[in-house]
């Protein structure tokens, strides 16, 4: 895979401008690091022919759900 195509993940941004839960910023604070974890794992690990899932936010956690 080439290190080009690696580049070309979105950035995306909410609508939601309320105060931000702890995890979200978190998240947000460490989403460099957690691109990048993807990143080295995507290269060592063959791809799913598909593959889904949906997080889940109850406000007090987080929870993938249909996966």
């Amino acid at each position: 895979m080439a290190i080009e195509h690696l580049q070309a993940v979105p950035n995306l941004t909410t609508s939601l401008n309320g105060p931000l839960q702890a995890i979200e910023t978190r998240l947000l604070d460490r989403q460099r690091d957690i691109e990048q974890w993807f990143r080295s794992q995507w290269l060592e690990t063959p791809p799913p022919f598909y593959g889904s899932v949906d997080l889940r936010n109850a406000g007090f956690k987080l929870a993938p759900v249909d996966t």
